[in-house]
């Protein structure tokens, strides 16, 4: 759990910190969105344990209490609402499965589940009556009745639990995670993405579980490593706003603007990046550790829930701020030259970013296991190539292969969007690339698994060239009829790519991010249309899902887990082919 020690103080001196964090500062205006009353917030125990947390504390301190009476009165609460939204924070609090990641996966046996839910559940009565008293001081009443937990919430510390358990026993020994030798291989190999751990930080130790804080918290995402030079100057808005991106930086303050720095903190995790320890070991996939799926990142984003405003939000709620533009050119160099920011198909963008960064994030892992002695591992390789259906003339035989056949071969979903984001950046940069992924492929069939020497030189030069389109995509501009260009071309994706089931999840992905995104712009597509590229992602349809689980109350493991190994087994991708098909004519007379 995370600390209370903060919010004692804070009680202890005098100050009704909570009433504050569950309120929020009079006088603010809250948004829409913005709807949970008083009671649920104190009722909330993912919501009250990260408010009393004291790095999320200071930011909360902001990001939901808000301006003061003295504040809007004086009119210096215009920039701080316009950028920073009440709602936004509150999102992450109490919607966002990464707020608990950490809890979810604590190596529990059963009955320590059951321990740990009655330790949650006292916690919360704890804290609740010390934030009744606080309310007291004030003249105010809670009605005690309307607050509290109605039931244990078992959807914080259930089944992935007890999996994550047995994942362990199974990698390190039975019961070993109960020794603090045991742990610190948990901590290591697991908590670098569950929980946000890296070398040092400090609460990781099996000592300290009963504090540990539950999942990723702001400053994972929001702060480069320890540096905070950044925080007492960002609440200057006024002097902080239209400061260099690379200047924040430098002051600890993660560029978050840039979309693909946004990309590679994602794909640390779900792509994975071994020089972080953050890889998922064929080893642990035996162990039990559930398939990672392969990574759209606007769909990803999406379903966070999003708390933060899109460049074309942002820009809409500035309307009256009067150095807008500055603020959007100095973040968004070169991009805004031929293109007015509430123009720009932001989301689009994202996903043609996204699509060469994860591909830069694959190539990132053959460079680092050039010299590790599990070169071979095969989670390095496409588990679609063993894993597979054995039967005469099957699709893939029909296809052909790279090279020899029966070797393993890379993973192919990173190459599904690939030609487009090559071609957005230039027919010259899409000619270099494909040589150089060619020249790849030829290595991977030469000998089984390739050379590591031969494959990190040649991911090495494609990681290069990638940078340099990923520049040139972000400095040009996506408008409407690009994005509709993007679309049709998704809908021309021969058959040969779309043999497996995530390649296919991806270009379905991908066209529910346009087809979205046309309908948020004020230019929708046919209402038919959109609804079958809607349907796409309907398994009905073409057996494919493109539903994330989102939320705290959605588990991976087993239902979701269950559906989605039963999905691969059937897919055809014929199906998805003849939707395709259909699209195209459609999608070519809608451009006209």
């Amino acid at each position: 759990m995370a600390s209370n020690s903060f919010f004692a103080r804070q009680i202890l001196a005098g100050i009704p910190f909570v009433l504050f964090l569950v309120t929020g500062a009079v006088g603010w205006t809250q948004t829409a969105t913005d709807t949970i009353s008083r009671e649920e917030k104190l009722s909330d125990p993912v919501y009250m344990s990260w408010v009393a947390s004291e790095p999320v504390g200071r930011c909360v301190s902001c990001h939901v209490m808000g301006p003061t009476d003295a504040e809007i009165d004086s009119g210096r609460s215009g920039d701080l609402t316009s950028f920073s939204r009440r709602s936004e924070m509150m999102h992450w609090l109490q919607k966002d499965k990464h707020t608990i990641a950490r809890r979810r996966v604590e190596p529990f046996a059963a009955e320590q589940s059951e321990d740990e839910l009655l330790k949650l559940y006292e916690r919360l009565d704890a804290q609740i009556e010390k934030a009744i008293e606080g309310y007291k001081r004030r003249g105010e009443t809670i009605d005690r009745s309307q607050v509290g937990l109605e039931s244990i919430p078992e959807e914080w510390i259930g089944q992935s639990n007890l999996l994550s358990r047995r994942i362990c026993d199974k990698l390190w020994g039975s019961g070993s995670v109960t020794t603090e030798a045991g742990y610190a291989k948990f901590r290591d190999h697991c908590l670098t993405c569950h929980g946000g751990y890296h070398a040092g930080a400090s609460g990781f130790d099996l000592a300290d579980l009963d504090n540990a804080q539950l999942g990723i918290d702001c400053l994972y995402c929001h702060q480069q490593g320890e540096n905070d030079q950044w925080v007492a100057p960002h609440q200057v808005p006024e002097k902080w706003r239209l400061k260099p991106p690379q200047e924040k930086a430098d002051s600890g303050l993660r560029n978050l603007v840039d979309t693909s720095n946004q990309a590679r903190l994602c794909m640390d995790c779900h792509v994975g990046n071994r020089s972080k320890n953050m890889f998922v070991s064929h080893e642990m996939y035996a162990a039990g550790h559930p398939p990672i799926p392969s990574i759209e990142l606007q769909q990803f984003c999406a379903e966070m829930p999003q708390h933060w405003q899109t460049p074309r939000q942002l820009y809409e709620s500035l309307a009256d701020y009067p150095q807008r533009n500055d603020y959007f050119n100095i973040n968004y160099p070169g991009l805004l030259d031929s293109a007015n920011a509430g123009e720009v198909f932001w989301n689009t963008r994202k996903m043609l970013i996204g699509a060469l960064v994860a591909r830069q994030q694959m190539l990132d892992l053959y460079i680092q296991s050039e010299s590790a002695q599990d070169w071979a591992d095969y989670s390095l390789y496409d588990c679609a190539a063993c894993h597979h259906e054995l039967r005469s003339n099957s699709l893939r035989q029909q296809r052909g292969y790279v090279g020899a056949p029966g070797r393993p071969r890379q993973y192919e979903w990173p190459d599904a969007l690939l030609t487009i984001a090559y071609l957005f950046s230039g027919k010259e940069t899409l000619a270099e690339s494909r040589g150089l992924e060619s020249k790849l492929d030829q290595l991977f069939s030469e000998q089984p698994f390739g050379d590591p020497h031969r494959i990190a030189a040649n991911a090495t030069e494609l990681h290069d060239h990638i940078s340099t389109a990923i520049d040139a995509v972000e400095q040009k501009p996506v408008d409407a009829r690009i994005a509709l260009a993007v679309l049709r071309g998704l809908a021309t994706t021969p058959k040969s790519k779309l043999v497996t089931y995530d390649a296919a999840r991806q270009v379905v992905w991908a066209m529910q991010t346009i087809a979205t995104e046309l309908e948020l712009d004020g230019k929708p597509l046919d209402p038919e249309l959109h609804d079958r590229i809607r349907q796409l992602g309907n398994p009905e349809t073409t057996g494919i899902s493109s539903s994330l689980p989102s939320g705290r109350k959605q588990f991976i493991y087993p239902d979701r887990l269950e559906t989605d190994l039963h999905l691969r087994a059937q897919y055809d991708p014929s199906r998805l082919v003849a939707q395709l098909k259909s699209l195209r004519t459609d999608l070519a007379q809608a451009a006209k």
